[in-house]
């Protein structure tokens, strides 16, 4: 496995080709490792139309099982709560979870069984003289490149028509709310019929899951728009929006915010609206009243654009949509609000809630976020936060390339030297001071990664955290396995730091005033002026670590008469800042 050596850092430039279409990460492995935070529930206030049916899965014997999985996997019914295999969802939150659940886990079968299960309602619903009906159901899930359909029956089960609730194409790694409500119109098929079957089909390989509970037939409102997302960000020359939740003063520019809309109700809705409004009434807009056919969805761009005030604000921006035709429940008018946080010097694109991570088993990578620059400005340094499962003393730097406008190359700038991991410094915010400042020009695109040559997959090594999700092209991923670019849709929470004091560059020894003797060195290597808690690290003249340890006095003698005579360096790593010292073994 290549190391760099702690002193020798190489700094010819590299040219890696971008290649504008990467391939999706997702094709390659599950990069995603279960996170420790919790969703609060969503609000469940749905109240549509006429109940003609429901089931709360607390009799099994309403449902049968079939597969065709490898090995053989079935759905089940379960009430414990718990059994949800991503932290963030877990315990599952719906509204009868005490009584029953359906629930089928890809995570815990591996990577290599694959999954094609379908649960079945037992009975025939009798839908006769309702035209207009959905089925709405309470679920949770998270994605890595599984299926998950609604199949209706209108004959007791001879055919069948699938109603696509996931595909395989959606970002990996995105949870659902805990629980989501999930409506969907099945009146092509069912409405009117007497001898209607549901199923619930889901297929996966190594996938995560997908829960269900209280499932009911309702009658479909005339009219019903809900608000399916948030579409937001700034144009720049990369040439793809790209969404800041993070913006320093000096990169501010104009946030054009747009709403995912879907009509869900029977009727067409001739005047849809979306708003964007910032708490405080400090911006409103909304977008020209849209047609949108029953069934369809459409992305209503708000006329107007914000642009910050050059002044450090917390901004909270509050989204819905709306028609004047009458909607009985409004409920689903809405979606979670968005924080942007104008600051002096970070800029990022995370959501700054740990969500999940991103990993490469142990072996080497690195994982990082293109940013835009309007403004010309100097940088010192790039945040990265670690994730709690990486392993105390892998060896994590960060690059900073720039992006050839014209071939999409990304262009090695310059690298921080690097951090040994400890338990204090995981599940934290660190900042890698760049070995050379650079200066970063207006009207151009970077690539900020952190990154570790790993342990050949002995450990987990470094585990990086994301915090939402990332258009395609826009967050990027290198396997140093096969020495191949990826893209990723989870954004990973890797930052650019503007702060001033992290502009003259690495710290001289002076700084520390570390001394060590006798040089060269026979026996016992003594180190002087250390103080508790500092890393001492020696690496030979080609970066191979030999030895590490922690400080636990002002004076401290490593016992070096087992290493090979040859050049050495001994790393002292204080508070993120690094001095090294070059000796000699007889």
């Amino acid at each position: 496995m290549k190391n760099l050596s702690i002193i020798y850092l190489c700094m010819f430039p590299i040219v890696i080709c971008a290649q504008m279409e990467i391939n999706d990460i997702a094709s390659k492995s599950k990069y995603a490792i279960k996170s420790n935070k919790t969703l609060r529930s969503n609000s469940l206030n749905f109240q549509k139309g006429i109940t003609l049916w429901q089931n709360d899965f607390s009799d099994t014997s309403d449902w049968t099982y079939s597969n065709t999985s490898a090995p053989a996997l079935d759905w089940l019914i379960t009430s414990t709560a718990d059994t949800i295999p991503v932290t963030s969802l877990s315990p599952g939150l719906f509204t009868t979870v005490n009584n029953g659940f359906a629930f089928i886990d890809s995570d815990a079968q591996g990577t290599t069984a694959n999954q094609d299960a379908n649960m079945t309602y037992t009975g025939l619903i009798d839908l006769t003289g309702y035209n207009n009906v959905s089925l709405v159901f309470e679920q949770s899930y998270r994605t890595y490149l599984d299926t998950r359909i609604i199949r209706i029956s209108n004959d007791a089960g001879v055919t069948w028509i699938d109603f696509i609730v996931t595909d395989g194409s959606e970002p990996t790694a995105q949870n659902t709310l805990n629980p989501d409500l999930y409506s969907v119109d099945i009146s092509s098929v069912a409405g009117g019929s007497d001898s209607v079957v549901v199923q619930l089909n889901y297929q996966g390989s190594w996938g995560w899951y997908w829960a269900v509970d209280d499932m009911k037939i309702v009658e479909t409102d005339d009219f019903d728009i809900k608000l399916q997302g948030i579409s937001w960000g700034t144009d720049g020359a990369y040439g793809t929006r790209l969404p800041y939740s993070y913006i320093p003063i000096s990169q501010i520019a104009p946030i054009h915010f747009a709403g995912i809309t879907k009509n869900i109700g029977v009727n067409n809705i001739t005047d849809a609206v979306f708003s964007a409004n910032i708490i405080g009434g400090l911006f409103s807009s909304a977008s020209s009243p849209s047609m949108i056919v029953s069934g369809a969805m459409d992305t209503l761009q708000a006329l107007n654009s914000f642009t910050p005030s050059l002044i450090t604000a917390n901004h909270e921006v509050d989204f819905n949509v709306s028609t004047s035709a009458g909607e009985l429940d409004t409920s689903n008018n809405y979606v979670a609000s968005l924080q942007l946080h104008v600051n002096e010097n970070i800029y990022a694109r995370d959501m700054d809630t740990v969500l999940g991570t991103i990993s490469n088993s142990g072996e080497g990578f690195e994982v990082g976020n293109v940013f835009d620059i309007f403004q010309v400005h100097d940088i010192g340094a790039i945040d990265a936060y670690i994730d709690p499962t990486s392993e105390p003393g892998a060896e994590v730097f960060t690059i900073l390339y720039s992006i050839d406008p014209s071939t999409g190359d990304f262009n090695y700038m310059t690298e921080s030297n690097p951090i040994y991991l400890t338990q204090a410094t995981i599940g934290q915010m660190l900042t890698f001071e760049l070995q050379v400042p650079q200066q970063l020009q207006a009207n151009n695109s970077y690539l900020a990664v952190v990154m570790s040559y790993g342990d050949g997959g002995t450990t987990n090594d470094l585990v990086v955290s994301t915090s939402g999700s990332s258009e395609a092209q826009t967050t990027f991923y290198f396997d140093h396995t096969d020495q191949t670019w990826y893209y990723t849709t989870s954004t990973p929470m890797v930052r650019l730091n503007f702060d001033p004091a992290y502009l003259s560059g690495i710290k001289e020894l002076n700084d520390f005033n570390v001394s060590i003797y006798p040089n060269p060195v026979n026996d016992f290597l003594n180190i002087t002026n250390t103080i508790v808690g500092d890393e001492l690290i020696i690496c030979d003249a080609r970066g191979k670590v030999i030895s590490k340890g922690v400080a636990t006095s002002t004076q401290k003698s490593i016992l070096i008469k087992d290493i090979n005579p040859g050049v050495y360096i001994l790393s002292v790593i204080r508070n993120g800042h690094l001095v090294n010292k070059r000796f000699v073994v007889n």
